[in-house]
């Protein structure tokens, strides 16, 4: 009787055991995953600007800056964030975007977020997600972390995916925000899936 006690309970253990040994978690970088795959993931801005009627200046990267800056976005106004300039068109998976905000307010409230797909001078050619309300920003440095969900959508050949910050109107809202970017402050999106075409 004994015996077959202490089997169960080695049995037990073992499998113990081996559920930890498997648990041990594999570290990927975004970044390999990135260069192996062809797809695009992570996006981090090394400034932001406006209005979109121009063509984007703006050579954003798919690793961190090292810099640091930030940029004022007054009630009423948008700034545009965009994405490097694809070489060949590209489709784009349905799914969730997340976008991770660094920002302040001259007093707390929120902006509204878009995503949409440009040509190569910056002209909007299709929407990916409709405008979404950003969580609560503080009127200290924070980061917000916004998920918007969308349909598939094409970037053109030579053009760009594009996020719009726009801060609402009315005497109750923030009469500015200020978005941060790079080192320690890494103002970035993720898309569901891009394939390089």
């Amino acid at each position: 009787m004994h015996s077959v006690g202490r089997l169960i309970t080695i049995s037990a253990v073992l499998s113990v055991l081996a559920l930890i040994s498997f648990a041990t978690p594999v570290s990927v970088t975004n970044t390999a995953l990135q260069a192996k795959s062809g797809e695009l993931s992570n996006i981090y801005f090394e400034t932001v600007s406006g209005p979109g009627s121009s063509t984007p200046s703006t050579n954003t990267a798919q690793s961190p800056s090292s810099g640091t800056g930030q940029y004022s976005v007054t009630r009423g106004s948008t700034a545009y964030l965009w994405s490097p300039q694809f070489g060949s068109g590209a489709a784009i998976s349905a799914g969730t975007w997340v976008l991770d905000l660094w920002a302040s307010g001259s007093s707390s409230g929120t902006m509204s977020v878009s995503i949409l797909t440009t040509d190569s001078t910056g002209v909007v050619q299709s929407t990916i997600a409709n405008p979404v309300a950003t969580p609560t920003i503080g009127a200290s440095k924070t980061q917000v972390v916004i998920r918007v969900s969308s349909g598939s959508a094409n970037v053109p050949s030579l053009g760009y995916i594009e996020v719009t910050l726009y801060a609402p109107t009315g005497s109750s809202r923030p009469t500015s925000f200020i978005v941060y970017w790079g080192s320690g402050q890494q103002t970035d999106f993720q898309a569901p899936m891009v394939t390089l075409a």
